[in-house]
């Protein structure tokens, strides 16, 4: 095994390591939240038993929130910043890192506490079916977070610029335009700011739809293999993924919401101690919600992923056929894992629980795989 390989092994391993053991803390944190009467006390102190106002729901919402957050923030600090600092992938600073946290609640915190009223609304309003009507919402909802999210939430994070290589954004332009997709702008991004990483991206729906590329893949790749990484992104648009997987995001969301109505109910009726409250639809059920949410969320997300990676392996065929350059494309792709520190071959398990993507190495293969069958149609 070379030195590369097993260093990717290594901070693979690792940050697949801390993933679960964040989902384990956070879910085993709810459980004991709930079972050693914590909840009950502060639903107590902070919330009435009649009718709470606005104002001491938002108070609510926020502490929960806050709580949440320091639970996890060594965790998501040490595998966020220290690790990646000790692999030689991050150019932040801690003051930055924190920065970025801070930026990132201050965007959430409202569209959380919009989502959570909207949802105990509905719960009060339909109880019986309060879990099919918040799922059918899910769809515009996330359509519309991602139609601004390249106008309003990515700026505040990264500057985006014009590609300063008009040749390259001409020829990027061109090669969506044989497939039908209108683009409004090819971009560069600063990701050199905070890691050594690379990525390629559209971003945006209708008018807001643009290439993003960042200036460290601008560095280090040559403009055919920029052509492939950004030939896979279009396949997605002239496939509609985008839908797809709000679609079956949707469907996700509405499974989990059946399973949080069931076992909430369930749970409220035998033992309404736990909250201090006999209906999901009273402010107080939140936490019951938040760990039964948690708990369908991490038994489900696998087959979502599962979705995920068969979408993943059309669409690198489609960047193969669209291109003719397999060549360019594995190649690519095996500097994007070098770069980012990917396993090429992670254990099946790893993949089944984690990855959205293909493992690397079967990644590379369908790339020459396709090339050789297209010279020999």
């Amino acid at each position: 095994m070379s030195d590369t390989n097993a260093r990717s092994q290594e901070y693979s391993r690792m940050k697949e390591r801390l993933a679960l053991a964040g989902t384990a803390l956070t879910l085993a944190g709810s459980a004991l939240f709930l079972g050693t009467g914590l909840a009950a006390k502060m639903n107590r102190r902070l919330l009435p038993k009649t009718r709470a106002s606005f104002t001491k729901r938002v108070r609510y919402h926020g502490s929960l929130s806050l709580g949440s957050l320091m639970l996890g923030l060594p965790l998501s600090f040490y595998s966020g910043y220290i690790v990646e600092k000790r692999f030689g992938l991050s150019n932040q600073t801690p003051r930055s890192w924190a920065i970025d946290v801070v930026k990132g609640e201050a965007i959430s915190a409202p569209l959380q506490i919009a989502l959570i009223e909207g949802m105990q609304w509905t719960i009060r309003r339909w109880p019986d079916r309060w879990w099919l009507i918040a799922s059918g919402t899910a769809i515009p909802l996330t359509a519309g977070l991602t139609f601004l999210f390249p106008v309003l939430i990515a700026p505040r994070f990264n500057t985006y610029e014009p590609l300063e290589d008009t040749e390259l954004a001409a020829r990027l332009k061109l090669l969506a335009e044989k497939t039908g997709i209108e683009v409004a702008d090819v971009m560069q991004m600063d990701m050199s700011r905070r890691t050594t990483k690379a990525n390629a991206f559209f971003a945006g729906i209708g008018h807001t739809k643009r290439i993003v590329i960042s200036d460290t893949m601008l560095a280090g790749f040559t403009p055919d293999e920029i052509e492939t990484v950004v030939a896979h992104e279009i396949g997605h648009q002239v496939n509609r993924d985008l839908w797809r997987f709000i679609l079956s995001s949707s469907f996700v969301t509405l499974a989990i919401a059946w399973v949080t109505d069931r076992v909430g109910r369930r749970a409220m009726s035998s033992r309404p101690e736990l909250v201090g409250a006999t209906s999901l639809g009273n402010p107080r059920a939140l936490p019951l919600i938040a760990l039964a949410f948690g708990v369908a969320g991490t038994v489900i997300t696998p087959l979502q992923l599962a979705y995920s990676r068969r979408i993943e392996r059309r669409t690198d065929r489609f960047a193969v056929a669209l291109t003719g350059n397999g060549s360019a494309y594995a190649s690519a792709l095996a500097k994007l894992a070098a770069l980012n520190l990917a396993d090429p071959n992670p254990p099946g398990w790893v993949t089944i629980l984690l990855h959205s993507h293909p493992p690397i190495a079967e990644r590379i293969d369908t790339a020459r795989t396709a090339e050789i069958n297209a010279l020999w149609t």
